[in-house]
């Protein structure tokens, strides 16, 4: 008989829920039921998810009693969280939904602190001998002149892509410091574009590392990608998780230039393009609940398969105005 395990995935209108969702169904060894939430009703993960709520948004003073409403409600025994404005506030107060019996994958509110703060991850690759771009202190950037162009600002605490601006001279840098607030200017540096998504169980251990290739992009998100083991890029990522004392899902970025590898960012969540790192073999989702229902799950580093492409095409939802969703042709 096949264990069983309620799950709450929040951000329903994602691309990322939707990679957790299909890393479930893609499976047969755990029966899982999934509650997805978001605050927009018109969300496409709510049509592949057993139940759906709609939430306030995370800066509303009701957001965290109903989510915990919702979690006792449906008896979730795993809560993800990958909305980053969500973080902060579930991690305070992550025993709350202990507990009742539900384990959250999620990082404490100092590791969550130091990857949504630019200026405090670039610190602590500094401290820990990962090369990253050098980031350029409020003092420095009143000599816009003595600084070597091109370079690069972006939000202190930003998602995605929003935001970022290359700065190819003192007027531009001028021009982006007037209009942007609470900003970060660090090194121009290009190449091609790697996540690692990696995991760790609740108590730090590295289970798995995986690198992949961002060969397109399109609003922040890969269309097109390929695996690849690397075991020095391994090792990096490796180096993060423990260093920064991440636990669950995570995914870290850097640019392969011709001087080696620039670490720019880690983000301790799940990825919108889990789904490559699943058809590779490594399905986050799936071992992260078995670690919640108690099984022992060894470390297997560098298991996954190498070099599996993935091109990626837009699939729909149709809703008619009973609610139910209508049938699509398939083209596989």
């Amino acid at each position: 008989m096949k264990n069983k395990i309620n799950v709450l995935i929040t951000g329903a209108g994602t691309a990322t829920c939707q990679s957790i969702l299909k890393g479930f169904k893609q499976q047969d060894e755990v029966d899982v039921r999934t509650t997805t939430v978001d605050v927009n009703p018109d969300s496409a993960g709510r049509y592949f998810s057993n139940s759906f709520y709609t939430i306030p948004m995370a800066k509303e003073p009701n957001f965290l009693d109903e989510l915990l409403s919702i979690c006792k409600k449906e008896k979730i025994q795993l809560l993800i969280p990958i909305v980053d404005y969500e973080f902060q506030k579930i991690a305070r107060n992550k025993n709350r939904f202990e507990e009742f019996g539900c384990k959250v994958s999620i990082s404490s509110p100092e590791t969550i602190s130091i990857f949504n703060e630019k200026d405090k991850t670039y610190k602590f690759f500094k401290e820990n001998n990962i090369p990253t771009a050098r980031t350029y202190s409020a003092e420095e950037l009143k000599h816009p002149k003595d600084l070597k162009y091109p370079l690069f600002m972006k939000p202190r605490e930003g998602r995605a892509t929003l935001d970022v601006h290359k700065i190819n001279n003192p007027q531009e840098l001028e021009y982006y410091s007037s209009i942007c607030e609470d900003f970060i200017v660090q090194d121009f540096h290009s190449g091609k574009e790697f996540t690692i998504d990696s995991l760790a169980d609740f108590d730090g251990n590295v289970i798995e590392v995986l690198p992949r290739e961002r060969i397109e992009t399109k609003v922040g998100l890969s269309y097109k990608g390929i695996t690849v083991k690397d075991d020095k890029m391994i090792q990096y990522g490796k180096l993060i998780m423990e260093k920064g004392k991440i636990i669950g899902h995570c995914n870290i970025q850097y640019f392969l230039t011709d001087n080696g590898p620039i670490f720019f960012e880690a983000n301790p969540r799940y990825s919108g393009t889990l789904v490559l790192s699943l058809a590779a073999g490594f399905n986050s989702p799936l071992l992260l609940v078995k670690i919640v229902l108690g099984e022992k799950v060894k470390p297997r580093i560098g298991q996954f398969e190498d070099g599996v492409l993935m091109l990626r095409y837009w699939e729909e939802v149709f809703v008619g105005k009973d609610g139910k969703v209508k049938p699509i042709p398939k083209l596989m």
